[in-house]
């Protein structure tokens, strides 16, 4: 894909959303979010739309389409005309990745992965966000991941940043710390 053209476009609309209708951009997040998913499910769809011996009319009747029986909001659907008028419509993912970044930013909200061999529960997940929220200054949103390898605790990525509070990684420490009095 094309990082650039895709980081131009999400800028573009998302200044227009916000000028527009900044009531709605978590819903139009939403939508991009899950048509995105739609997309990658179907990437037949995206060859069909950026395939350059299929005609821009056809690929704009297939993408009204699309919007009229999805119910897309006005300014989604014309962004996705746009992508088919232009053949960008490989693009979309970037341009939602892009847009959730300046959605995240502009309203202050960080994004965090919480890992655990069982999911959180209500406490344990406004603990974390409290003690997430005030290591950021930011409001919390968290993404959980089940994963049965950890044996307890909890893993936290956000950004590039990991925080393991996971027992295997205090028996890891463990073990390398014996090692080196052993040796």
């Amino acid at each position: 894909m094309n990082d650039k053209a895709e980081k131009v476009y999400a800028e573009a609309f998302f200044e227009l959303c916000t000028e527009q209708c900044p009531d709605k951009a978590e819903d139009i997040l939403s939508e991009l979010d899950a048509l995105n998913g739609i997309f990658a499910e179907n990437p037949g769809f995206i060859k069909l739309m950026t395939a350059p011996t299929v005609p821009i009319e056809e690929k704009t009747a297939l993408v009204k389409e699309i919007i009229t029986a999805g119910g897309v909001s006005e300014l989604t659907g014309n962004l996705l005309c746009v992508l088919a008028e232009r053949g960008r419509m490989n693009c979309l993912g970037g341009i939602a990745r892009n847009f959730r970044a300046m959605y995240n930013e502009h309203f202050g909200i960080a994004e965090i992965t919480v890992t655990t061999r069982y999911p959180l529960t209500d406490k344990l997940r406004a603990d974390i966000a409290a003690k997430m929220g005030e290591v950021t200054g930011k409001r919390i949103t968290i993404k959980e991941k089940i994963d049965p390898s950890v044996i307890g605790g909890i893993i936290i990525d956000h950004g590039s940043a990991r925080y393991d509070g996971s027992v295997r990684t205090r028996l890891n420490a463990l073990k390398d710390t014996l090692s080196e009095i052993v040796s």
